[in-house]
């Protein structure tokens, strides 16, 4: 079976072995400042490795040759992104053969371990830097990537290439596991790391009074979402929900942060509902604000839903506010039955307006059992969920890498 991981990396000692693990070279287009579930995630994990300054390659303008100095990151920025992502015509290949050569100039072969964001682009310069005689390089998996790789003969050759030359692959969740072993990828070469909240950032004394008087009333039942604005999120499924139960329920509000490309139907629905008073669309929030939506809110809502392949891979919203207290309703999908313990910290759906309409009505009408299942997502976020404990395995997983010389 998948391995999950567990820690070793808290034995006495063990912050002096990492001094053995060699350098972490991460590749990803997405990088903070950067929004996104994926950069939350390569922030989380590798600002906390603990074994020396992390390099970054990353998308943007270039940089002087010396990079900068970004706290726990030294980022070089170089013109990562591409829609190109095969290698069908001497542009594409040629894009991604230059990033290998400059993977293989931050690393020599011996010194450590590239770590790429995703299979694809990013992982195959990664395998072609290897094929060059470069470092080993592990990839992460999220759901979505794979789902996404499906839909072209080419791209689903391409992951499987890069997953099999892949020192080890790490996924998000163990149904992405699952995933990577349908590709014919060994199970031993599977790892499971989910990704994290930070517990001291996202909490229930979080001040969310200023957000909540611009939505609702203390009488009110503020629902919110957070996440990019897509089909696959189910944010119209829950805008149909709250214009079935607007007569039943008239105090429900409901609050959406996020942008993206269903944006202008989601505001057509809005407005053909009659919900403009009821249902607010507010865009990208800036990331020191993010804390306090979730503070305002009394349920989450994300009623994910497959779409034309594409899922939901795990689902870090959902650890931030069950961090902060809130009971969480979620498609019962891809990795977020993980994210979301079943009728414990939150309720599943299948992504029906049915479902969806009667599992807001469920919570809506009981502070109670809000509270109870908020009560039970804190703990388990604080429990199970840490940042530190996804980057120590993710720092034990580089030193055993570093310890087969033979790779």
């Amino acid at each position: 079976m998948f391995r999950m991981a567990e820690s070793v990396l808290e034995a006495p000692g063990a912050v002096a072995s990492l001094r053995r693990s060699g350098r972490v070279v991460l590749l990803s287009e997405l990088f903070p400042p950067a929004v996104g579930g994926s950069a939350v995630l390569l922030n989380g994990v590798y600002s906390r490795l603990g074994c020396g300054t992390v390099t970054v390659l990353t998308d943007g303008q270039d940089t002087s040759d010396q990079g900068e100095q970004l706290g726990a990151f030294h980022v070089f920025r170089r013109h990562l992104a591409t829609r190109e992502w095969g290698v069908r015509g001497f542009r594409a290949l040629g894009h991604h053969i230059e990033i290998a050569f400059q993977l293989r100039r931050l690393l020599p072969r011996h010194d450590g371990v590239i770590h790429c964001a995703r299979a694809l682009p990013e992982g195959l310069a990664a395998l072609f830097a290897r094929a060059m005689g470069g470092p080993p390089y592990v990839v992460w998996a999220h759901g979505e990537d794979i789902a996404m790789a499906a839909a072209s003969r080419e791209f689903t050759l391409l992951t499987r290439l890069i997953f099999r030359g892949a020192a080890a692959a790490i996924a998000n969740s163990r149904n992405t596991a699952n995933m990577l072993h349908a590709l014919g990828i060994a199970d031993s070469k599977v790892h499971v790391i989910h990704p994290a909240v930070d517990a001291d950032r996202f909490h229930p004394g979080v001040d969310g009074t200023a957000v909540r008087r611009r939505f609702a009333t203390t009488d009110d039942v503020l629902l919110l979402s957070v996440g990019r604005l897509q089909r696959r999120k189910g944010q119209d499924v829950a805008i149909e929900a709250v214009r079935v139960l607007r007569d039943d329920l008239p105090g429900l509000r409901y609050v959406i942060v996020g942008d993206g490309e269903e944006r202008s139907r989601l505001e057509r629905l809005v407005a053909d509902y009659g919900l403009a008073d009821r249902v607010f669309i507010v865009g990208i929030v800036p990331d020191q604000e993010l804390n306090a939506y979730y503070a305002a809110c009394d349920i989450f809502v994300l009623p994910n839903r497959v779409d034309h392949g594409d899922i939901e891979g795990f689902g870090i919203v959902f650890l931030e506010a069950a961090a902060t207290g809130k009971p969480t309703i979620g498609g019962d999908s891809g990795g977020v039955p993980e994210a979301v313990e079943r009728d414990v910290t939150g309720l599943l759906v299948d992504g029906s307006v049915p479902q969806v309409v009667d599992a807001i009505r469920q919570l809506a009408t009981s502070e109670e059992r809000r509270r109870r299942m908020g009560t039970a997502g804190r703990v388990r976020a604080q429990s199970c969920f840490s940042w530190q404990r996804a980057a120590n395995t993710v720092a034990e997983l580089q030193l055993r890498l570093m310890a087969c010389r033979s790779l």
